[in-house]
C-alpha cells in the first residue's frame, strides 16, 4: 500500500482558498464597493493562516499591511452601512488574531506602537457601520467600541501570555544549555586532563633517566592506553553535542537521543588506582568497602569516582615529593566517606606549570557534593594532603537538587 503525505502548509492553502469562495463571490453579485470589503476581509483573514516568511516577506510586515488596508477601507467605504455587516465579523475574527500574534511575536522595542495599531485597529472596524448608520449618534459609537474592547482585551492577554510562555521557554533552554556547557567542561577536566597529565609525568621520568628496551616499550604502551582513553572521552562529549539528526546519521544501530556517555562510578576504582601505582613511582593502594561497588544510585556512585580521579591527578601535578596515595570508600554509619591522603609533601615547584583557567576542579566538586546533600574538605594532613567527602546513601533526585 502506497500513502502519500500532503505538503507541509498545504490546508493552510485549502483554507484560504474556502475563505476566499466564501467572501468574494457575494460581494461580485452585490454593488462595486463591495469589493472592497470582501478583499480587505479576505486580505485580514488569509495574513494568519498563511505561512511566513514568504520570500523577503515577514509575518509583522504581513500583518501590518493587512491593517493598513483594513483602515484605509474604513475611509473610503461610502456604501450602504447595512452591507458593511456581512464581512464584518470575518475581517474583526481575523484583527484579533493578528493581535495576539503581533503581541506575542513582535521584538521588544516594537512591542507598544505595533499592539497599539493592531488595538486601533480593531476597534475602529466597527465604526466602518456606525458613523455611515443614519441616525447614529455618540452613543451608539461608545456602545460599538465598548462591545469590541472586550474581545480586543482577550486577544491582548492571549499574546501576552503566550509571550511570556515563550520566553521563560527561551530561558529554560539557555539554562539548560549552560549547565549542559558545565557538565561537558567537568567530563573534559575529569577525565581528559587525568590521562594527558599522566601522559605528561611519564615522559618527563623518561628524559630524567634512561630506559631499556623493554622499559621503553612498557612506557609507550601505556602512553598509547592513555591518549585512547582520552581520544574516547572526548568523542563521547561531543556525540553529546550532536543533534538526534547527525547522531542518527554518524552512529548507525544506536539510539540518536541516548548517545553513548558511560558514567564511571566505585567498581571503576580498582582499575583507576592501578593505572596510577603503573604509571609512576608514587604507591597507591585501595581500601574499598565490598557491600558499596554496584549498591549506589548513579550520583553517588559517579561523585565517588570523580572525588578520586581529581584528587590522583592533583597528587601527579602538585605531589612530586609524595611516597604513597591511600584511598578509602567505605560506610559510616548512614554515610558513605571517601578519602585520599598522600603521605609526604609537595614540591616547591610543581611537575607541571600552572596553566591558566585551571584549579577547578575541587571547587566544582565541592559544589558537586553539596547538591547531593553531602560535604566536601581538602587540606594538609600529617605532612601530607588530605581530599575528603562524605555523601548520604542516596541522592535527592535532579528537580528537587535544582528547586
Amino acid at each position: 500500500m502506497t500513502t502519500s503525505r500532503a505538503a507541509p502548509g498545504g490546508w493552510r492553502s485549502i483554507a484560504v482558498g474556502a475563505a476566499a469562495v466564501c467572501l468574494v463571490p457575494p460581494a461580485l453579485l452585490g454593488p462595486s464597493g463591495t469589493l472592497l470589503l470582501s478583499l480587505s476581509a479576505l486580505l485580514v483573514v488569509a495574513v494568519p493562516l498563511l505561512r511566513w516568511p514568504w520570500g523577503r516577506v515577514t509575518g509583522s510586515a504581513a500583518a501590518f499591511a493587512a491593517m493598513a488596508v483594513s483602515l484605509v477601507t474604513d475611509v473610503l467605504y461610502t456604501g450602504r452601512p447595512g452591507l458593511a455587516l456581512l464581512w464584518m465579523p470575518f475581517e474583526c475574527a481575523g484583527l484579533l488574531v493578528l493581535t495576539g500574534r503581533l503581541v506575542r511575536h513582535t521584538r521588544s522595542r516594537y512591542l507598544v506602537p505595533a499592539g497599539l495599531l493592531a488595538v486601533l485597529t480593531t476597534l475602529a472596524l466597527p465604526l466602518r457601520f456606525t458613523l455611515r448608520k443614519p441616525g447614529a449618534g455618540a452613543d451608539d459609537v461608545v456602545v460599538m467600541v465598548l462591545v469590541t474592547l472586550l474581545p480586543v482585551v482577550c486577544a491582548v492577554g492571549v499574546g501576552g501570555y503566550l509571550r511570556s510562555a515563550d520566553n521563560r521557554r527561551r530561558r529554560a533552554v539557555l539554562r539548560a544549555r549552560r549547565e549542559q556547557r558545565l557538565q561537558l567542561a567537568r567530563v573534559l577536566h575529569d577525565s581528559v586532563a587525568h590521562e594527558v597529565t599522566g601522559m605528561v609525568l611519564e615522559v618527563q621520568a623518561a628524559q630524567v633517566s634512561a630506559h631499556e628496551p623493554g622499559e621503553s616499550r612498557a612506557l609507550l604502551s601505556r602512553l598509547e592506553e592513555a591518549g585512547l582513553r582520552a581520544l574516547d572521552s572526548m568523542d563521547r562529549t561531543l556525540r553529546t553535542l550532536h543533534s538526534p539528526e547527525e547522531s542518527r546519521e554518524d552512529a548507525a544501530g544506536e539510539d540518536p537521543a541516548q548517545p553513548s556517555t558511560r558514567v564511571h562510578g566505585v567498581a571503576d576504582l580498582p582499575e583507576l588506582v592501578g593505572r596510577f601505582a603503573e604509571s609512576g613511582a608514587v604507591k597507591a593502594e585501595l581500601d574499598l568497602d565490598d557491600e558499596v561497588a554496584g549498591a549506589l544510585p548513579r550520583e553517588i556512585d559517579e561523585a565517588v569516582y570523580l572525588l578520586v580521579l581529581e584528587a590522583l591527578t592533583n597528587v601527579r601535578r602538585h605531589a612530586a615529593a609524595a611516597r604513597d596515595v591511600r584511598v578509602t570508600v567505605e560506610r559510616a554509619g548512614a554515610e558513605l566517606r571517601v578519602r585520599v591522603v598522600n603521605a609526604g609533601g609537595g614540591s616547591s615547584r610543581p611537575l607541571l606549570p600552572l596553566r591558566k583557567g585551571g584549579g577547578t576542579g575541587l571547587v566544582g566538586l565541592e559544589e558537586r557534593y553539596r547538591s547531593l546533600g553531602g560535604a566536601l574538605e581538602a587540606g594538609p594532613c600529617d605532612g601530607g594532603w588530605r581530599v575528603a567527602g562524605t555523601l548520604p546513601p542516596a541522592a535527592p533526585t535532579a528537580s528537587s537538587g535544582n528547586r
